[in-house]
């Protein structure tokens, strides 16, 4: 396997290690120039048939999707940059990351203090955060699958189990059923997960017990677990720990998945709070499960670790039996003094009020008559008489001033309303407006550009990140110009612009992503391709490729559920 050439391309180096699923290897992509490593997973299914079904093709395809937008979305998440099948086996091609695993560190310099694994449990709570979001739990989680980049110390989540389900589904060649086997290592996964139900915290119960291995040096089959209980006893051998993180840790393993965090914020804000920590953590639990017919198997314990609260069931059913007579005895009490108070205050009234005569019931039978005056309207004061002449005069003005009004109806004339002009004139045309869609307004730099020239025309970058090996720089531009337009370009060693990214709110016009992706191509983008682009747009595909000249590039949908649009130079 190693003198031949993987999909006509990568060339294996080395074997970096052996699992239920297959094989992972360090390659070199021999159709890029730098000649750039890779890792390389090898993935064979467990299907008992002799060839590979369609189905599990498709599967594959849409897991390996799923890699690619969370490497594409998350720095802290390994690049997915190809994914192919030969001879009935999987393979994905990943970015490899240059440092050491967890177990790695911890066998070259012994157990972390609290504070190594705090920074590590803070920077790491993200990501499963991001992935969390996105419905999809690692369930894998461990010291060989965490790697400290040798570039910033950041740890990095490698190895997903996503991809691993399709792969475990086995189906028989005589019968329809299928099942998966549990994906995860044993010791690092719950019990929810290894019955194949995880949930989000499983991966924090993975996560806590990675720590206590660095904390430690114990493994969780090392550790021992309450016989009653099912919780694993792990503080012993770490005595001198800091309480809090003593007790966040605790939670995180709990066996049963509602007594954990419930989400990875919620344990980074733990981690994070200023407040004692009776106040960061507080839970309730038994110290044995089952029927227990004496109180005092119960007891009140607070040690230096936590604080744990236990309740007989007895003195639960008495305390809930006085609380139940009491508020019945009160809300009894109150209703009939409420009615008491109601039915004193009619009859007070009834009493009080005055009888009528005999007379009075007999008109009360009769029609009432009400008689209303009619209202004349106030008369007008006369003016003064006018003479002769002076109404003459102004039978003159009136004519001169208002010649139209002998065209006026009688009726028009009697109603005071004054006179309204038409302008029996053709209105113009409107002036056809733009779309209110928002365009792209700012510079589009295409590739073979110089940073420099990038630099001078849209500012010092929002970040800027040297790629390893001197193989150039990544500058970014967050929330640029009124559209707040996301922009991404990588350089080569010789800082010449060789890819560039642009992510696209979807209130930006189909019209207006087709002109960016044509002035991304150079000034034409083939219908083909805009096509392509339309189809992502409208959600008809979640992802697509294409090529014009020497130009290749994808458009997706990245985690921010913005249309991202890449173009970069055919062999970089």
């Amino acid at each position: 396997m190693k003198a031949a050439l993987l999909n006509k391309r990568y060339r294996i180096l080395e074997t970096l290690g052996r699992g239920g699923f297959g094989e992972t290897y360090l390659a070199e992509d021999t159709h890029m120039p730098s000649g750039r490593k890779c890792v390389i997973k090898q993935l064979k299914p467990v299907v008992e048939q002799p060839h590979i079904p369609l189905w599990m093709k498709e599967r594959f395809q849409r897991e390996a999707a799923i890699l690619e937008e969370l490497g594409e979305g998350h720095p802290q998440i390994p690049r997915l940059y190809a994914y192919f099948s030969e001879e009935d086996k999987f393979y994905l091609v990943q970015e490899w990351i240059e440092g050491q695993t967890l177990a790695q560190k911890w066998s070259s310099t012994g157990n972390l203090d609290a504070e190594q694994v705090i920074s590590i449990l803070v920077e790491l709570l993200p990501v499963l955060d991001y992935i969390h979001e996105r419905r999809i739990v690692h369930r894998d989680i461990k010291p060989e699958n965490i790697i400290l980049r040798d570039r910033d110390l950041m740890p990095i989540l490698i190895d997903f189990g996503v991809v691993k389900e399709a792969m475990a589904t086995k189906v028989h060649p005589k019968q329809s059923s299928a099942f998966s086997v549990s994906i995860g290592t044993p010791g690092y996964m719950p019990s929810e997960q290894a019955a194949g139900r995880p949930v989000y915290s499983s991966d924090l119960y993975s996560l806590g017990l990675t720590a206590i291995f660095l904390l430690t040096g114990k493994s969780p089959q090392d550790l021992e677990a309450d016989p009653r209980t099912g919780e694993i006893i792990w503080q012993k051998y770490a005595p001198n720990l800091d309480e809090k993180l003593t007790a966040i840790l605790d939670k995180a393993i709990r066996f049963h998945p509602r007594d954990r965090f419930s989400s990875a914020r919620e344990m980074l804000t733990a981690l994070q709070s200023s407040s004692p920590v009776s106040q960061v953590i507080s839970r309730t639990m038994r110290v044995a499960p089952g029927n227990i017919s004496s109180p005092t198997d119960y007891i009140s314990r607070s040690d230096k670790n936590y604080t744990v609260a236990y309740d007989a069931p007895s003195s639960r059913k008495s305390n809930w039996f006085v609380k139940s007579f009491l508020f019945f005895f009160i809300t009894t009490g109150i209703s009939l003094g409420a009615f008491v108070a109601g039915f004193s205050l009619l009859s007070n009234w009834w009493n009080s009020r005055p009888t009528p005569s005999p007379q009075a019931k007999v008109e009360e039978s009769n029609p009432i008559s009400i008689t209303i005056p009619k209202l004349n309207k106030p008369e007008k004061p006369k003016k003064p008489e006018k003479s002769t002449e002076e109404l003459e005069q102004e039978a003159k003005n009136r004519e001169e001033e208002v010649k139209p009004a002998e065209t006026k109806t009688n009726l028009e004339a009697e109603s005071e309303i004054p006179e309204v002009v038409i302008d029996t004139k053709p209105a113009p045309k409107p002036t056809p407006q733009p779309e209110s869609q928002p365009q792209i307004k700012v510079p589009i730099i295409t590739t073979g550009t110089s940073e420099s020239q990038l630099v001078s025309t849209l500012g010092k970058p929002t970040t800027q990140r040297k790629e390893r090996r001197g193989r150039g720089h990544t500058l970014t531009y967050h929330n640029v110009g009124a559209d707040r337009v996301h922009l991404s370009y990588r350089s080569d060693s010789n800082g010449k612009i060789r890819q560039t990214d642009i992510a696209l709110s979807q209130s930006v016009s189909l019209g207006a992503m087709q002109d960016t992706l044509a002035e991304m191509l150079g000034g034409n983008a083939p219908a083909g391709v805009k096509e392509k682009l339309r189809r992502v747009y409208s959600r008809q595909a979640a992802f697509s490729f294409f090529r014009v000249g020497n130009l290749e590039g994808k458009v997706q949908r990245d985690a921010k559920d913005r249309v991202s649009i890449s173009v970069w130079e055919s062999g970089f």
